[in-house]
């Protein structure tokens, strides 16, 4: 590598978007005003489905996740961050990570990732549902630094995004301008419109250790931000997305047959993200520490088996791995006896109904997930008491007082005996 390089933009924005996953489905990305890039909303497809705001639906034990029904039936778990927690590479909505800690947490898991979001597009995705969101699971970090350390521009205000070179191109044109371009009409005189393009500075490699510190400290202040904005009760983590390259993982004969983990997928910036990347997770750690918020590293030596598609995004059985790591740092794995069963459900999910069932004095069959206890079967408040008090007392699962407005229909009651089975 050599001081103040000709670094070619356009070229490593067509190789790093993450398009090439998206075009297998024939899927693009959608500019969305407030988040930068989203899927088409109402996608329906084998493999990618989107609710009617673009993000990716998610199987729960109650059926699919998307952002209206998730508020509607009280929210639970959101996950937040780029193309990893999207899960890219997942061969179905069930086979991403939001769906397996979904399952594996009892607990509906909204998936609010985003293609190639940084730190600052999590914060704004994540405003409407932070107040039903019991646990916040971040994902990401690479953008925030491949982002910072490839910038055409010098790091100004807010930080930069993928894409930078489409925005870039955009913020030159006029808006009504750009209303008439996107109408097919023609503008003649665009090019006496356009703003001046700012000098680019030029750019030196040396500056590479100061943009991975200003890249991790703004992703620490978006954390403090929206730790600050969640529930008092609300869990938080933030995960370090993997790197998975030679230099970090030895990889299995499928993972090498589908793609080249050798190639330098950053070009030029690749071994300086490479050298820098376990200094940046350090940072995170201390980072996160200070702040109460818990950190991971989902590192890609800690996979075992066919669990990366490529450098950054994870198989479905990386996905499930990476599902049971953030449900332990959640403190909601399974208790050792709450394994789940063959079609996904808590093994003790039959117990807990036939308890519901006996206290709101229903048939066997009645009751549904969902169903208020309230509104749908008459109970009243010492009803809603009777269970609480069989749970503890036949499942030895002792929920709080203070939760039992919480239990509100069959969904809720699971949701809290897997949050509090680990004080029985």
């Amino acid at each position: 590598m050599t001081p103040s390089p000709s670094f070619d933009h356009d070229t490593f924005a067509r190789r790093h978007r993450g398009g090439m996953l998206l075009e297998r489905h024939g899927i693009d990305l959608y500019l969305h005003p407030f988040l930068g890039f989203t899927l088409a909303p109402g996608l329906r497809g084998e493999v990618i489905n989107t609710d009617e705001e673009g993000f990716r639906l998610s199987d729960s034990p109650f059926g699919p996740v998307g952002s209206a029904s998730w508020l509607a039936d009280g929210g639970g778990g959101i996950v937040l961050g780029n193309s990893v927690a999207f899960s890219l590479a997942a061969g179905s909505d069930r086979g991403t990570l939001a769906s397996y800690l979904a399952h594996r947490t009892g607990t509906r898991q909204l998936n609010l990732g985003l293609c190639a979001a940084v730190s600052l597009q999590e914060l704004v995705v994540a405003v409407p549902f932070l107040d039903q969101a019991s646990t916040i699971t971040v994902i990401g970090g690479g953008p925030d630094l491949v982002n910072l350390i490839g910038s055409i521009e010098q790091p100004g205000l807010y930080g930069t995004v993928s894409y930078e070179r489409t925005f870039e191109d955009l913020t030159h044109v006029p808006m009504f301008d750009l209303a008439i371009l996107a109408g097919g009409r023609e503008v003649p005189d665009l090019a006496d419109r356009r703003r001046p393009r700012r000098t680019t500075p030029a750019w030196d490699l040396a500056e590479v250790k100061a943009r991975m510190e200003l890249a991790a400290d703004r992703r620490l202040r978006d954390l403090a931000v929206l730790s600050r904005a969640a529930r008092d009760d609300a869990r938080v983590v933030f995960c370090l997305q993997p790197l998975a390259t030679t230099r970090f993982r030895e990889f299995t004969e499928a993972e090498k047959e589908r793609y080249d983990f050798a190639a330098p997928v950053f070009g030029m910036l690749h071994s300086a993200v490479e050298e820098n990347w376990d200094a940046y997770a350090a940072r995170f750690a201390d980072g996160c520490a200070e702040l109460g918020i818990t950190f991971v590293n989902l590192a890609a030596g800690r996979f075992e088996g066919d669990s990366f598609a490529d450098t950054v995004h994870f198989t479905d059985h990386g996905n499930e791995q990476a599902a049971a790591i953030i449900g332990q740092a959640l403190g909601l794995e399974p208790a050792p006896d709450s394994d789940p069963a063959p079609d996904g459900d808590p093994a003790w999910l039959a117990q807990l109904t036939e308890i519901v069932t006996v206290s709101l004095e229903l048939e066997p069959g009645e009751l549904t997930r969902s169903g208020s206890f309230v509104n749908d079967f008459g109970a009243d408040s010492m009803l809603v008491i009777e269970i609480l008090a069989r749970i503890e007392q036949q499942m030895g699962v002792r929920i709080p007082d203070a939760d039992l407005p919480k239990m509100t229909d069959l969904e809720a009651v699971v949701g809290l005996v897997r949050l509090h089975s680990k004080d029985a």
